[in-house]
């Protein structure tokens, strides 16, 4: 390969969320951490490349974004996807998250109820609770080989009975993992359009992509569903650049683009800092081998982490994701609530997971780990879990 993924890198001197603010949400500071979807792997050197290039300029004043910037953007979409965006329907946004917030406020009113499919990415159930709006949960359901599926019947039910006017789709999905289908995604689009549901189909995760499975952005589906969805996006999951704080949605109205542009003039939340232009541009035209090659590798570490519960943990169930770098481990034949997992976890084992309640009642007795790290980090930490169980069961 040509590049190295299995680098060790101190990241306790750079003021790493994800090893030095455990203390927030867990029990101590120094536990093994396998929590928060940011990567212990350095982005592409093109984008290192690039941002030296602006930090030896010397001067980090105010920038203002190119067209070669949506552009970059619209044709790696194309390139990747096979979905040929318009770039005058792009615009910049400071994430996912506060897009999330200003679109509710902006598409529905309060008491309004808004569906999510649970068990979910958590601030979405908050970002519906916080804006004072009414949230609706469809319940994702295992089929015979455990793997996730949609209960559409659910799903329009709940539709129908609440007056669902937003859908706030996780695509590919944080948890679990699923690379939804084509079919899938078509299916839920119509029934949003036969009630008139808005959706918001979050993509974040769409260039993490396991062999054999391929995403498909809800948008390029036909263009009834294009005009209803609108799209958020993101190179900070891709290229570990969360820190940069910024991201793209995609309009496929011109009145939604202006009010979502206006808001964010009010909020003088506008410009990009000087370091995302350039790492955004740079990873969507110079970095599809990293891509690739990064995806391997966390495809490889899921296969380590899937052999290692076989050999050592069958107690734990598992399977592997078709997308993400995350995974979505059961721990319920330990018999223990979620608190007493919780705990167990943090204290006996000494790792810090996601827990699974955080994403919904039906994450309960799950905990959702992170493998986009060097493989020693698995090991020690898998090591770690094993340990605690041996001891305790």
């Amino acid at each position: 390969m040509k590049y190295n993924f299995n680098e060790r890198i101190e990241r306790k001197n750079n003021h790493s969320a994800k090893w030095e603010e455990m203390d927030k949400k867990f029990i101590s500071n120094d536990l093994w951490p396998m929590w928060i979807a940011d990567m212990d792997l350095k982005t592409a050197p093109e984008i290192i490349n690039s941002m030296k290039e602006k930090v030896e300029q010397g001067i980090f004043g105010y920038v203002y974004r190119p067209d070669s910037y949506y552009r970059s953007a619209s044709n790696w979409c194309e390139r990747r996807f096979g979905y040929k965006l318009d770039p005058s329907t792009l615009i910049n946004s400071p994430g996912v998250v506060p897009t999330l917030s200003i679109l509710i406020r902006q598409l529905t009113e309060i008491g309004d109820s808004i569906i999510i499919q649970s068990p979910v990415y958590y601030p979405f159930a908050c970002v519906v609770k916080d804006n004072n709006r009414n949230l609706v949960e469809n319940y994702l359901i295992k089929d015979k080989n455990n793997k996730y599926i949609i209960d559409f019947d659910d799903f329009e039910k709940k539709i129908i009975e609440n007056q669902v006017k937003l859908f706030i789709l996780c695509s590919p999905h944080n948890p679990v993992g699923r690379v939804w289908t084509r079919e899938e995604l078509e299916r839920l689009s119509n029934i949003c359009l036969k009630y008139k549901v808005r959706v918001i189909s979050d993509e974040i995760w769409r260039d993490i992509i396991m062999p054999g499975f391929t995403h498909i952005p809800t948008a390029s589906i036909n263009k009834v569903i294009e005009k209803n969805t609108i799209t958020c996006f993101s190179p900070t999951k891709t290229f570990n650049l969360a820190g940069l704080q910024s991201s793209f949605v995609v309009f496929p109205q011109k009145k939604e683009w202006e009010n979502f542009d206006r808001e964010l003039g009010i909020l003088d939340i506008k410009r990009n800092n000087p370091f995302s232009l350039v790492a955004f541009e740079t990873a969507y035209t110079q970095c599809d081998t990293w891509v690739d090659e990064v995806n391997n590798h966390i495809s490889s570490n899921m296969d380590y982490v899937i052999n290692f519960i076989n050999e050592h943990l069958p107690l734990i169930k598992t399977k592997k994701p078709e997308g993400t770098y995350l995974m979505w481990l059961d721990f319920s034949a330990l018999n223990l609530n979620k608190d007493e997992l919780s705990k167990f976890l943090q204290e006996k084992a000494r790792v810090a997971v996601d827990d699974g309640f955080w994403f919904g009642e039906t994450g309960a007795g799950f905990e959702r780990i992170n493998v986009a790290c060097p493989r020693y980090m698995l090991e020690i930490g898998l090591n770690k879990i094993k340990d605690a169980i041996d001891k305790s069961f």
